[in-house]
């Protein structure tokens, strides 16, 4: 027994010291490893790609894939290709080990949401724009002084525009083109970019106050670098509110496009108009016959938040819709062109004198109505208090749970530009942050409705005073300021903002919250930024490697990095 002691305490000790060992080696800093996708799994070769980056990604050491698809908005219009894609893909990533987060309730991008009822999305209102009924319809008499002095650049004087206030750099940046024109004689002409990466026209317009306005040119460009630095704006007078939001979508190189914005001019008066480039490189474009033109119940919003209303010129009297003219209604709204989707090239409906009608022949009217605004070329924001818009945010998760039957949920409540305007908004007396917590309260409530047991994630921007969460964004009538007090610290928190990561971090590790990381945003120097920033600071768990341009290339090399141990 004696002999035998020595060697039977040496293999405990070995085992002991073992088990030790393996129980205290660290984890890596981040157990969430995550990479996000933005697919169509209803195409074939998309389903197929995004089977391969799961594949792809348990190699390189991730364990979570977000699935960002259209598709998530409108299942119950989806074929069975499209479950039979998913249910490989959930196939594939159970046997790979990587959990499958897909996203739900896109409130400030809502054109899915949209697709099933365009009139929930959020309005701003026309008011009392003059009509007179002209042979049984009521027709829009819009403000004369609201047009573009020279608005076809025929008048010059040398190198110089008439009627535009502000030109920059005649014979410089900007010319005088006698060659190259849409309509007429002449067009604008700019170049020598690399010089000055500034070069517009600029020009202030008397406008009726919250009126509906399309502002147009047409542009020719020849390897215009970025093409993004192209831009129609409305800034109002007084230069502190930003009426128009426009990017891009031009060709480096394409023939005569139309371009236009369309915007509501709110309390103002006056609006200066700008059509150029801002941070130009390289290349040449050329604009022609800038337009002007006031709307008539173009997209046309119709439900109790955003009321239709006729009148008297003194507002004495108020026509009823159905007896006194014909129901209103765009066929053209959200429909073009696809369900969700707007555009402001049609016209609008005709305002149709019913028979018999208090209204005569000749009167004048006073005709309000809501219409919703593009951001960015295609963004619409859906309605904040709407009940509609909760029955659908229900239905989405209900399906979304059935189909994925996710361990977490993502929530997209990024970056919500148009928000309080409307009726259904204005009626309940809150901030906008008070809207937007509300609204994150309630799609939190739907999420644990159909999965008690899901964990929620959300992105940061909306919620954080280091970002958006401010007065003043976009068109949001009014503050974002306490948005974030509609998140429960069981919300985790998607931070991506890298412009001020310590703070934000720092803000909402002090609310309590858990937080991943949204890194890599196409900058290959995006994790050591991040990374540093996050030493220190309580609860970030997570790292996801985060494309907007389907770059994968750093996929193994994030991987490594985010998969490293203390």
């Amino acid at each position: 027994m004696k002999a035998v002691a020595p060697l039977l305490l040496s293999l405990i000790t070995v085992l002991g010291t073992s088990r030790f060992t393996a129980a205290d080696e660290p984890l890596p800093r981040y157990d969430r490893r995550w990479v996000w996708v933005m697919a169509n799994l209803l195409v074939d070769a998309e389903a197929d790609r995004v089977v391969a980056l799961v594949e792809r990604a348990a190699r390189d050491g991730y364990n979570g894939l977000v699935v960002s698809d259209y598709k998530l908005n409108i299942l119950g219009k989806m074929p069975e290709r499209y479950f039979d894609h998913v249910a490989r893909l959930r196939a594939v990533a159970d046997q790979a080990r990587i959990e499958l987060i897909p996203t739900v309730f896109p409130i400030g991008y809502g054109n899915g949401l949209l697709s099933h009822d365009a009139n929930l999305a959020e309005g701003m209102q026309v008011d009392g724009a003059p009509f007179v009924v002209q042979g049984g319809e009521a027709v829009l008499e819009p403000n004369p002084a609201a047009r573009l002095a020279n608005g076809d650049l025929e008048t010059t004087r040398g190198e110089v525009f008439s009627g535009f206030g502000f030109q920059d750099a005649p014979g410089e940046v900007s010319f005088v083109d006698r060659e190259v024109v849409h309509g007429g004689k002449t067009s604008c002409r700019m170049e020598n970019l690399s010089k000055s990466p500034v070069a517009r026209l600029i020009q202030k317009v008397s406008v009726r106050p919250r009126a509906c306005y399309r502002f147009s040119c047409w542009v020719k460009t020849r390897e215009l670098t970025p093409t993004g630095a192209f831009r129609l704006l409305a800034i109002g007078a007084s230069g502190q509110r930003q009426l128009t939001f426009h990017e891009g979508g031009l060709r480096p190189t394409g023939d005569w496009t139309r371009v236009e914005v369309v915007f509501n001019s709110q309390d103002q008066t006056e609006v200066n108009l700008y059509a150029g480039v801002w941070s130009g490189r390289s290349g040449v474009l050329w604009l022609d016959d800038l337009e002007l033109e006031e709307l008539s119940l173009v997209n046309v919003l119709r439900r109790d938040g955003c009321p239709l209303t006729v009148t008297t010129e003194d507002g004495g009297l108020t026509y009823i819709e159905g007896r006194d003219f014909e129901p209103v209604q765009d066929p053209k709204l959200g429909t073009v062109p696809y369900n969700g989707e707007f555009e402001f090239s049609h016209s609008g409906p005709p305002l149709r004198i019913s028979a018999p009608s208090r209204i005569k022949n000749g009167e004048r009217l006073r005709v309000s109505w809501y219409h919703p605004v593009l951001t960015h070329g295609t963004d619409v924001a859906a309605c904040l208090s709407e009940p509609k818009v909760y029955d659908l945010l229900r239905d989405q998760a209900k399906r979304v749970n059935d189909l994925y039957h996710p361990r977490t949920f993502f929530m997209q409540h990024d970056e919500l530009r148009v928000a309080n305007w409307c009726r259904a908004c204005q009626s309940r007396k809150l901030t906008p942050g008070e809207l937007l917590a509300d609204n994150a309260r309630r799609c939190v409530e739907l999420v644990k409705e159909v999965n008690p047991d899901a964990e929620i994630l959300v992105w940061s921007d909306m919620f954080d005073p280091n970002h958006n969460a401010v007065k003043n964004y976009y068109l949001v009538n009014g503050t974002l300021a306490g948005s974030w007090l509609g998140l429960d610290r069981s919300v985790m928190i998607a931070n991506w903002n890298g412009g001020k990561a310590k703070a934000s971090l720092g803000f909402f590790a002090g609310r309590g919250h858990r937080q991943v990381i949204a890194g890599y945003y196409d900058h290959d120097d995006a994790f050591e930024n991040w990374d540093a920033a996050a030493r220190g600071v309580p609860g970030v768990s997570g790292f996801m490697y985060t494309t907007w341009e389907k770059r994968y290339d750093d996929l193994e090399r994030y991987g490594k990095l985010i998969s490293r141990k203390p």
